[in-house]
């Protein structure tokens, strides 16, 4: 008696359960310290710190802190192992007593400090409980009457996740002492790129130097790229970006004000990664010989289907029953198309098909 059976299978790439997050700050991350008049800006005793920190499982939007999957949110100060409470200088509040008031100006006499949020969060397909680490840095800077600092700030966060957010600002502020100026002071901006290696490369501006390209507005990028705030399209981000900001004062004839500052802020794209799912019009399964299908892929992005028109690029493989690529099935061992039509003639014992996708 003998029998004989083909096959195809289908891997489906699934990443395990992976978090993200990030924690947002109703205020911007440097304190001025003027000591000519002991002022804080921003004052956090009379404008109080507030600190809340988001969490994200990858292949979702769904922030997840205040759900029941997160048992636990603990923060410190610091080097400090021993966890913050509601006393003192500090207040905890929120669903999971997961934000953080800051109170007073805790960085009084010191450069800087910095509050760590570590979340518990329980995975309901594992039963694993998950410990995810977030920080934030804030800095103090002395600033007496004729000391000048730049500071860049981006007011509305510093993240793009997939198309939720379509363009983030930077804002550039010029101090003297506890004041800004804004009097007589100019500003250009540039982006951190690696293609600027000498002073012919496009883009290179001596101001900003080697591996630094100047920027100009462009449609769908960049606009207020000569101003105190410059608007950053999502589009002009991959994976992360650095803009340097040169802001020059020229207030006096005389020059005595007639100096440069500079200052950076850097701009995240935290886009969920895209998933790919193969279906099979005929199973997994081609019996004595005989049988065919077609699999499609079917692409998501936080859990939903961006691609059904079929817009991207699909690169199949085929793989035999030894594992190895087969190189003379389609075009060198490559077919195209979100959709592969499979025959018998396709399979001697075992093949596995796999699809690349770009988007």
């Amino acid at each position: 008696m003998s029998k004989a059976q083909g096959q195809f299978t289908i891997i489906d790439y699934n990443d395990a359960l992976t978090l993200t997050g990030y924690i947002g700050s109703n205020l911007a991350k440097t304190q001025m310290f003027n000591p000519d008049n002991n002022t804080y800006t921003p004052n956090w005793a009379s404008t109080n710190l507030v600190l809340t920190p988001s969490l994200y499982v990858i292949g979702t939007t769904t922030d997840q802190i205040t759900s029941a999957s997160v048992t636990s949110v603990k923060w410190y100060q610091g080097t400090s192992t021993t966890a913050i409470t509601t006393a003192g200088n500090f207040a905890l509040s929120g669903a999971k007593s997961h934000i953080l008031t800051v109170k007073s100006n805790v960085m009084a006499g010191l450069p800087g400090v910095d509050f760590r949020c570590e979340i518990t969060y329980k995975d309901a397909s594992t039963g694993l409980s998950i410990k995810h680490p977030l920080s934030i840095s804030f800095s103090r800077v002395v600033n007496g009457g004729g000391i000048v600092d730049l500071i860049v700030t981006t007011p509305s966060g510093n993240v793009f996740k997939n198309s939720e957010v379509a363009t983030l600002t930077a804002k550039a502020e010029l101090w003297r002492g506890s004041v800004v100026d804004t009097t007589n002071v100019s500003y250009k901006w540039a982006i951190m790129d690696s293609a600027v290696t000498s002073t012919t490369s496009t883009g290179y501006d001596a101001s900003f130097g080697v591996g630094w390209r100047k920027l100009s507005d462009t449609t769908g990028k960049y606009t207020g790229t000569t101003s105190a705030t410059i608007t950053v399209y999502a589009a002009a981000v991959e994976s992360y970006a650095v803009f340097k900001c040169i802001a020059t004062d020229s207030d006096s004839a005389s020059n005595t004000y007639n100096s440069t500052f500079t200052d950076v802020a850097t701009f995240i794209d935290n886009a969920d990664p895209i998933q790919v799912v193969i279906t099979s019009t005929g199973g997994d399964v081609f019996k004595n010989g005989q049988g065919s299908t077609t699999l499609k892929a079917v692409v998501y992005q936080a859990g939903v289907e961006i691609d059904a028109a079929g817009t991207g690029t699909y690169s199949w493989t085929k793989y035999n029953k030894d594992g190895a690529i087969d190189t003379s099935w389609g075009t060198s061992g490559k077919k195209t198309g979100k959709t592969l039509s499979v025959s018998n003639t396709d399979v001697t014992t075992k093949a596995t098909f796999m699809v690349e996708v770009t988007i």
